[in-house]
């Protein structure tokens, strides 16, 4: 895989761990969406920038101290399952969100009538699905190589290309 390809596969990994978190944390995907900003040029560190309902911010889970650990346990998920880093999560309220009110009559069964904003997929790769993430979690692990669809995510190292010395440390 190239530099660019390798980002947006990371980018995938980053929105499964948040996702997975928020899950895992009982928090309904339909009261929150997000967006990450990279902070670096590899595609290793990010911010994350959570949208919340009004309804979500009124119960306990909306405190700041439940914020942070929430925050802290989306940092980490993704630190220890896919090596990113976590710089900040980032929250604010957002009147938009409709969080806990029943689903659009004319969605599709078991379909998320409000999922998180996520950017399409690029160069017609496909979103990573389950499978793959796994696989990919199972092989950083082991330190192994991974053959993703006709691509090959071998190094997080790779040279950036022509980049002074300094810069490709980062």
């Amino acid at each position: 895989m190239n530099l660019e390809e390798r980002m947006e596969f990371r980018r995938e990994m980053l929105y499964e761990a948040i996702k997975v978190t928020m899950e895992a944390h009982g928090i309904l995907s339909a009261s929150y969406r997000f967006r990450v900003v990279r902070n670096d040029r590899r595609g290793h560190m990010y911010s994350v920038l959570m949208d919340l309902s009004t309804d979500f911010m009124h119960n306990r889970e909306g405190r700041p101290a439940q914020l942070v650990a929430l925050g802290a346990a989306i940092g980490k998920n993704a630190a220890a399952r896919y090596g990113i880093l976590v710089s900040g999560v980032y929250w604010r309220v957002n009147d938009q969100i409709q969080g806990f009110e029943p689903s659009r009559p004319d969605a599709e069964p078991g379909a998320d009538a409000t999922a998180p904003d996520m950017p399409p997929p690029r160069r017609g790769q496909g979103r990573a699905g389950a499978e793959e993430l796994a696989a990919f979690e199972s092989f950083w692990q082991k330190g192994q190589a991974l053959q993703l669809r006709d691509r090959v995510y071998a190094s997080d190292l790779a040279p950036l290309g022509d980049l002074p010395e300094s810069d490709s440390q980062r």
